[in-house]
C-alpha cells in the first residue's frame, strides 16, 4: 500500500511538513490526551524534580558547610579542569576529522562505525581504557621488552590528583557523539545544499574544502552544536561513574564529592550534597553565560583570521594528512582495543608484570556474571520499558502536535541533557521518598524514562515530521481508516527510525548509572552498578566481565535496529 499511494500522489513538495494533518486534529480528544501524558509524565516530574532539589539544598547550614569544606575547593577544580578540557579536545578532534573526511569514502566509513561506538557504555568504555593505559596495563606491557621494565612504570594514568585519566575517558566517548551530532546536522537537506553551494563558491575562488571549513564552515555550524556542545559539558561536570573508575580520589572530583554526601545517614550531609550539586549546576550555568557572551568576539577573530589567512605551506598540509589519517584509523582501533582488553581481563588468571599474556585463565569472571542472571534480566527489562514509554510518549506528541510546536518544547525535552544529572536525580529522589517509589523498581524505571526520552525525541522527531501528510489524506479518500494508514503506510514508512530510535534509547538506559544508584537506594543493582563498583572496588577480572556484558547488550540493540533497517529498505 505505501508504494501504491507514492504512485499516486508523486513527490511531495517542499512547503509541506505535516501541518495539515496536525491542525486536524489538534481538537480531538486524543490529541489532548496524548499530550496530558507527555505533560504528565515528562514535564511535570521534571519541573518537580527541579523544585525540590533546589528546596534540598536551601540550607545556609549546608552551604556554609560545603564552602568550609577543605576538600570542596580542590575538588571543584578538578572537575573543571576536566570536563572544560575533554570537552575543548572532543570538539577539536571532531572538527579535525569532519574537516579533513567529510565527503570522502573515509567520512561514509566513519559514519557507519559510529553506531557501535556509542554503544559502548562510558563505564565500559572507561574500565577497558583504564587498563590499557594503566601502569601495569597492556600499553606498558608491550612496552616493557623495548625499554627493559622489571617493574610497573611510575606514571599516573589512572586515579591521578590532575584527572588526566578521567579527561582522556571523557574525550574520547564524547568525540563519536560530536561527530554523530554534526553528521545528523549535515545530513538536513536544506543546510547540506547551502553548504554545497558555498563548497563550490570557495572552489572558483581557489580555495579546497579545508580551506573552507576552516574560512566558512565552521563559524556556521559551531552554533548549531550548542546543545550537544553543552550535554557534554554538563555530562563531564557532574559524571559520577568515571570519576570513580578513572577519577582522582584525594580529593576526588566535585560531583563524587556531592554523591558520597547524598549517600549519608547525617541529614546535613544530604544537604550539602544537594548544595554541592546545585553549586554544579551554577557553574554550568556560568560557563554557558561566558561563552555566549565571547562567542561574537570570537567569531569576528575568527572572520577577521579566515579572510586575511594565507595558503598553508607544503608542509604544514603533508602533516595535516598525516595526522588526520592518524586519527581515523586510531578512533575506531581503540575502541577495538578496549572490547579486546575486556575480553581478555574477564577470562585473565594470574598475570604478573612485565607479562605480555596471563600466565592461566580461569572462568571466574563469568561465573560471577551467570550467577546474576537476574541483574542482568532486570537490566534488559528497565531498558525495554523505559525505552517503550519514551517511544510511546514521543509518538504521542508528534502526532497530536504540528511541527511548529517542536522549536518550542526542544528546550524542555533537552533539559535532561544539559542539566547536571547529580542535581536532577537529587530531585527525582526526594519526589520518590514522597511518592514511596524509592528502592522500587517503578521508581527507577520512571527516572530512566526521563533519561531516555529526549534521545527517542532527537532521533525520531525527524524523520516523523518528514512523512508526507499527503499519504495520510490520499488513504482517507480511498476509504482507509486512520488506524488502518498508520499500520499499512506509517508503521513501514517509520520502522527504520523508530528501530533506531528504541537502539538509542536501549544503550542509553542500559548506561544509566546515577539514575539506578539514587532512586534504587543502591538496592536494584544493574549491569552498569556492578560494574562500576567491581571497579571501584578492584575486583579487575569480574568488573570486566560485567563491562563487557554491559556492551554487549546495546550492542545487540544496535544489531537488531540494523536488521530493522535493513528490512525497510528491502
Amino acid at each position: 500500500m505505501v508504494a501504491a499511494l507514492r504512485r499516486l500522489i508523486g513527490p511531495a513538495p517542499a512547503s509541506t511538513h505535516g501541518a495539515p494533518r496536525a491542525r486536524r486534529r489538534a481538537a480531538s480528544p486524543g490529541a489532548w490526551l496524548a499530550r496530558t501524558a507527555v505533560v504528565g509524565l515528562f514535564v511535570l516530574p521534571l519541573a518537580a524534580a527541579l523544585v525540590l532539589a533546589l528546596r534540598e539544598a536551601a540550607s545556609a547550614a549546608a552551604w556554609q558547610a560545603l564552602w568550609t569544606d577543605p576538600q570542596w575547593a580542590p575538588a571543584l577544580a578538578s572537575s573543571l579542569g576536566s570536563a572544560g578540557v575533554s570537552t575543548l579536545l572532543a570538539l577539536a578532534l571532531t572538527m579535525v576529522l569532519v574537516t579533513a573526511l567529510h565527503g570522502s569514502p573515509a567520512w561514509a566509513r566513519l559514519s557507519t562505525s559510529l553506531a557501535p561506538l556509542l554503544a559502548v557504555p562510558h563505564a565500559a568504555f572507561a574500565i577497558g581504557l583504564a587498563w590499557l593505559i594503566a601502569p601495569t596495563g597492556a600499553l606498558a606491557r608491550a612496552l616493557a621488552p623495548l625499554v627493559g621494565w622489571a617493574a610497573p612504570p611510575a606514571w599516573a594514568t589512572v586515579n591521578d590528583p590532575h584527572a588526566f585519566g578521567l579527561t582522556l575517558v571523557l574525550a574520547l566517548k564524547e568525540t563519536p557523539f560530536l561527530l554523530w551530532s554534526v553528521a545528523a546536522l549535515l545530513a538536513r537537506p536544506e543546510l547540506a545544499a547551502r553548504l554545497a553551494a558555498e563548497q563550490r563558491i570557495a572552489r572558483t575562488l581557489g580555495h579546497g574544502p579545508r580551506a573552507w571549513w576552516w574560512r566558512a564552515g565552521w563559524p556556521q555550524l559551531l552554533p548549531l552544536l550548542a546543545w550537544p556542545l553543552l550535554a557534554v559539558l554538563a555530562y563531564g561536570l557532574t559524571v559520577v561513574d568515571l570519576a570513580l573508575i578513572v577519577g582522582p580520589t584525594t580529593p576526588p572530583t566535585a560531583a563524587v564529592l556531592a554523591w558520597q554526601d547524598l549517600q549519608h545517614a547525617d541529614p546535613l550531609r544530604n544537604a550539602r550534597g544537594a548544595a554541592g550539586a546545585v553549586a554544579l549546576a551554577l557553574l554550568l550555568a556560568a560557563l554557558l553565560a561566558l561563552v555566549a557572551m565571547g562567542w561574537p568576539a570570537l567569531r569576528r577573530a575568527w572572520t577577521s583570521a579566515a579572510v586575511g589567512g594565507r595558503r598553508a605551506p607544503v608542509v604544514r598540509r603533508t602533516a595535516w594528512r598525516v595526522v588526520t589519517g592518524g586519527l581515523w584509523w586510531t578512533l575506531p582501533g581503540l575502541y577495538a582495543a578496549v572490547g579486546v582488553v575486556l575480553l581478555l581481563l574477564g577470562v585473565a588468571g594470574p598475570w604478573p608484570f612485565p607479562d605480555a599474556w596471563p600466565s592461566a585463565f580461569t572462568p571466574m569472571g563469568w561465573q560471577a556474571v551467570a550467577a546474576s542472571l537476574g541483574t542482568v534480566g532486570f537490566t534488559a527489562a528497565l531498558a525495554l520499558g523505559s525505552t517503550t514509554i519514551a517511544l510511546v510518549l514521543v509518538a504521542a506528541w508528534l502526532e497530536s502536535t504540528p511541527a511548529r510546536w517542536d522549536a518550542r518544547v526542544t528546550p524542555v525535552v533537552l533539559a535532561p541533557l544539559v542539566l547536571p544529572p547529580l542535581m536532577l536525580m537529587t530531585g527525582l529522589y526526594q519526589g520518590a521518598l514522597h511518592l514511596r517509589l524509592d528502592a522500587r523498581a517503578a521508581g527507577v524505571l520512571w527516572a530512566h524514562v526521563l533519561v531516555v526520552l529526549p534521545y527517542v525525541f532527537i532521533v525520531l522527531r525527524p524523520a516523523w515530521r518528514d512523512l508526507d501528510p499527503r499519504l495520510a489524506q490520499t488513504a482517507a479518500t480511498l476509504g482507509r481508516s486512520r488506524w488502518a494508514f498508520r499500520w499499512q503506510v506509517q508503521r513501514p514508512l517509520l520502522a527504520a527510525p523508530i528501530a533506531g530510535a528504541a537502539a538509542v534509547g536501549f544503550a542509553v538506559s542500559t548506561g544509566q548509572f546515577l539514575a539506578t544508584q539514587m532512586l534504587g537506594a543502591g538496592r536494584l543493582p544493574t549491569v552498569t552498578t556492578e560494574a562500576v563498583t567491581l571497579a571501584s572496588g578492584g575486583d579487575r577480572r569480574t568488573a570486566a566481565a560485567f563491562a563487557l556484558l554491559q556492551a554487549l547488550l546495546p550492542l545487540l540493540a544496535f544489531g537488531a535496529a540494523r536488521l530493522v533497517h535493513r528490512r525497510a529498505v528491502r
